[in-house]
């Protein structure tokens, strides 16, 4: 069974339990009241007759169903065409119908009769059935025996006949009702959801991430509407980064791997022709190359890894006081520079100690590469930043706003190592810390480049 038809069935038998329920509370209480009503009727007759029973000399020995008197002096209707009433007297002997139809007689009623005079009245209510016809009968202590008044339930019980057909129909309508009123709500309530597995499946299909959801008010599916475009957005925008670094990467590989070709295809069709200085060169040509394509790898390698895969949550306590003198001292091993860290009392900040190490690293390599010999580099830690401070040339201001991109490099340094990626990991890592990136000239020459670390990532601080 679907969902709909689920949310139907219990929509609709849910408020049919409620109506059925309602309607026989309702047929109860309304049968409680009539009869109450009738027990009431039955008490007043019974009080009136017994009033003029007492102010009687004699009684008669019938009456007329219709209207009946005792002759004292005084004209007194005894009797009421909405009443049977009739006293039951010597012990049973004798009844004396003031009022028919005839009531039977029970041995409650004979007992009743048989009570000797007292002041408190003894009274029994119940259904008898005369001629056919379901009767209340009222049977209370007299002087001169019992009181019987009776009275007939057929408008009682036809009242309650129309009214439990009514309320049977009222269910049955009111159930068909709010079924349909469960299809109805069910289809509005899981249309955007199946939007969503319509959108799911285009997308399982065609593997395209353009499949947005229309975002209809805000609540819970609104949310969930929501949710599932901005997933797409970041698949989209995943897919795009992937290809444009597969395109990149693709035109950054072809010009090293053209060079060894030509020169592999050079030494393999004149290697006995060749000079030894020329053969050496060659060679060394080569070895450039392949260090090149080396580093490059790498880069792409760190790109796809620390960039794109930094979680929040798995955050920890990073020193970048401590990470900063460690790629220092590192970097001085390997090329013999003058590298000074200051700022070494910053404090510890949340962050991804990988991802954060290769950041720093790729700033003092760019600043070696780009600054002279001569000339010291500094790492400045700050409170959540890092920035290395060099006396190279400078960045040309038409390229400060684009150094941070995959794969840029300006007309000055297109001939000089490297893939154009290394400001870009940084970038990206710096982002995945909730931060950013910046570079500016220095006075006097050289350049500042740095990133910054949010100091409260959401994820953490939830």
């Amino acid at each position: 069974m679907s969902l709909r038809w689920r949310l139907t069935a219990v929509i609709g038998g849910v408020v049919a339990l409620m109506l059925f329920t309602a309607s026989f509370l309702a047929y109860v209480s309304a049968e409680r009241e009539l009869n109450s009503q009738v027990n009431s009727f039955l008490r007043t007759r019974s009080l009136e007759t017994e009033q003029g029973l007492d102010t009687a000399d004699a009684l008669p020995v019938d009456l007329s169903s219709e209207a009946a008197a005792f002759q004292t002096g005084t004209f007194f209707t005894l009797t009421r065409a909405d009443a049977s009433i009739q006293l039951l007297l010597d012990e049973g002997e004798r009844a004396f119908v003031i009022s028919r139809p005839r009531l039977p007689v029970s041995a409650t009623d004979l007992e009743i009769a048989n009570l000797p005079p007292q002041d408190n009245i003894v009274r029994s209510v119940g259904d008898r059935t005369v001629n056919g016809v379901k009767y209340r009968v009222l049977v209370s202590s007299n002087p001169r025996g019992a009181l019987m008044v009776g009275r007939s339930m057929e408008d009682v019980t036809q009242t309650l006949n129309g009214l439990r057909g009514w309320l049977i129909m009222i269910s049955i309508s009111g159930s068909l009702a709010a079924g349909l009123v469960g299809w109805l709500v069910a289809d509005r309530v899981l249309r955007p959801v199946s939007r969503l597995a319509a959108a799911t499946e285009q997308v399982a299909e065609t593997r395209r991430f353009d499949a947005d959801l229309r975002v209809e008010g805000s609540d819970e599916l609104g949310a969930l509407a929501r949710s599932f475009n901005s997933m797409l957005s970041t698949l989209r925008a995943s897919r795009e980064q992937q290809e444009r670094l597969v395109r990149d990467a693709n035109h950054e590989l072809r010009t090293p791997l053209t060079s060894l070709r030509t020169n592999l295809d050079v030494l393999r069709r004149r290697h006995d022709d060749i000079a030894p200085e020329q053969r050496n060169s060659i060679i060394e040509e080569m070895d450039g190359e392949v260090r090149e394509l080396t580093e490059l790898v790498t880069e792409l390698v760190g790109f796809a890894t620390n960039s794109t895969n930094l979680d929040p949550e798995s955050f920890v306590e990073v020193d970048l006081a401590a990470m900063c003198r460690e790629t220092a001292a590192r970097t001085i091993r390997r090329t013999g520079r003058t590298i000074d860290v200051e700022g070494v009392d910053a404090a510890p900040v949340l962050g991804d100690p990988s991802g954060l190490g290769r950041a720093i690293g790729n700033l003092v390599g760019n600043a070696v590469k780009f600054s002279g010999a001569q000339h010291p580099i500094t790492i400045v830690v700050g409170p959540e930043c890092v920035e290395v401070h060099d006396r190279g040339p400078g960045i040309d201001p038409d390229d400060l706003g684009r150094i941070f991109d995959r794969f840029y490099r300006s007309d000055a340094t297109r001939t000089m190592p490297g893939s154009g990626l290394g400001l870009a990991i940084v970038s990206d890592i710096a982002f995945a810390h909730g931060g950013e990136t910046y570079a500016q000239n220095r006075d006097g020459g050289g350049a500042v480049v740095g990133f910054t670390i949010a100091p409260d990532l959401p994820s953490l601080s939830a």
